[in-house]
């Protein structure tokens, strides 16, 4: 019974209600144009005038003693009323039951089934030494945390070049990115050939492959080649020869000048504040790995720049090493008016181009909440050099950075 319930409609169990007080009313509406039909025939039955009556010799009705005896001199009408109050109520109920019931019998459609795919968005040589390749792939219908391995191949034959330690990850937000360095027995790619990288899963899923490109900077192709770079001879001078003056009689010879020694750049000088913790002196206001001095509590400090958030400050310090410090490690008093550097920190993880355009060899990866310098922009402003924490320069799109507009303003327009 509940199944046959549970499985009708709302609309449906409504109809029905409606249907059945209408089914009363009208046989309501019939019997009683009956009894108003069937009364004045009673009345003219009797054409003469009956006596006067004694009302007062009218015996009085009792008073009916229990529910059987008024549900008896109730009225047709009234007695169908009372009868269909409770079965509309238990209608009622009955559709609210429904209606609140989960439908058991209704099947839910099927989600439509995600393609599963693994590309290979990008692969490039980003340096040179040690050599290391940068991977990127994307994927659909793979779940968070599956591991996806690198392999390179050569003319389409497997080739052991990847370290295995570096050539596998787990895909997060359908991508992954890997960083793999030469293994150390690796053989050597014959320039010619053609080199590429495909991704794998371990249910055998294998992508499309991707071209690895090497680019011919900073030594790069060179170093994936084995190329030997010939070192081009210094041109030896010849010398002009001097006449000789004979000296006079009786005159000394004066003696030649000595070379001036070249003058070595004076460091930038600022604004100098006290250190009151010691720590590292960095090359850019990261902590990465990127140390070259340290500062001592007690010692002073020359503020040369500082980032657009006043975390950290460029220094130079009291043996002249200029880096940047954390402003924790300092005291700068309030107010104390020091430039804005133009380093920013990366918001999107992104790829560093040999050009500012995509078409252009991938020179290196930035990743979110690094710090990179911008040396120069173009005149559009859609695209940065800039100098990450391992000393690559290329290229970033500006859409991948945050830069304030008192930065963009003093990074300088390539020409």
């Amino acid at each position: 019974m509940q199944n046959l319930l549970s499985g009708l409609q709302t609309p449906v169990v409504i109809g029905v209600i409606v249907v059945v007080v209408l089914v009363l009313v009208a046989v309501l509406i019939l019997m009683r144009r009956r009894r108003t039909a069937a009364a004045p025939d009673e009345q003219v039955a009797s054409p003469e005038l009956e006596p006067p009556v004694d009302y007062t010799a009218v015996p009085l009705d009792e008073e009916p003693k229990g529910w059987r005896d008024r549900f008896a001199r109730l009225s047709p009408a009234g007695k169908i009323l009372l009868l269909l109050v409770p079965l509309l109520v238990i209608l009622g109920l009955l559709a609210l039951i429904l209606l609140l019931l989960p439908g058991g019998s209704q099947t839910a459609l099927p989600p439509t089934p995600v393609p599963v795919t693994l590309v290979v968005r990008s692969a490039s040589v980003v340096r040179a030494e040690p050599l290391t390749v940068v991977v990127v792939g994307e994927t659909t219908g793979i779940e968070d945390g599956t591991l996806v391995q690198a392999e390179m191949r050569e003319d389409g034959a497997a080739f052991d070049w990847f370290n295995p330690e570096q050539a596998s990850g787990a895909i997060r937000r359908n991508r992954v990115e890997l960083t793999i360095q030469r293994a150390p027995e690796a053989p050597q790619p014959v320039e010619g050939r053609s080199y590429t990288v495909v991704l794998l899963t371990a249910d055998s899923l294998v992508s499309e492959p991707g071209e690895l490109l090497t680019p011919e900077i900073s030594g790069i192709a060179d170093s994936f080649f084995g190329r030997t770079v010939a070192t081009p001879p210094t041109p030896v001078p010849t010398a002009t020869p001097v006449p000789t003056a004979t000296p006079e009689a009786g005159a000394t010879p004066e003696p030649e000048p000595e070379p001036e020694p070249t003058p070595e750049p004076e460091l930038p000088t600022g604004v100098p504040v006290g250190v009151t913790n010691g720590g590292n002196v960095r090359r850019l206001p990261a902590l990465a790995d990127n140390v070259i001095g340290g500062v001592n509590a007690g010692e002073e400090v020359q503020l040369l720049e500082r980032t657009p958030n006043g975390a950290w400050y460029r220094v130079r310090t009291e043996r002249d090493e200029v880096g940047w410090v954390s402003a924790t490690l300092i005291n700068v008093p309030p107010g104390t008016d020091v430039p804005v550097a133009t380093v920013v920190s990366v918001f999107v993880d992104g790829a560093v181009y040999a050009e500012a355009n995509t078409s252009s060899a991938v020179v290196d990866q930035v990743s979110r909440n690094e710090v990179v310098a911008l040396t120069r922009k173009t005149t559009d402003g859609a695209w940065y050099e800039v100098t990450t924490l391992r000393d690559v320069s290329g290229w970033v799109a500006a859409n991948l950075l945050g830069i304030p507009d008192e930065v963009a303003a003093a990074v300088p327009v390539a020409e």
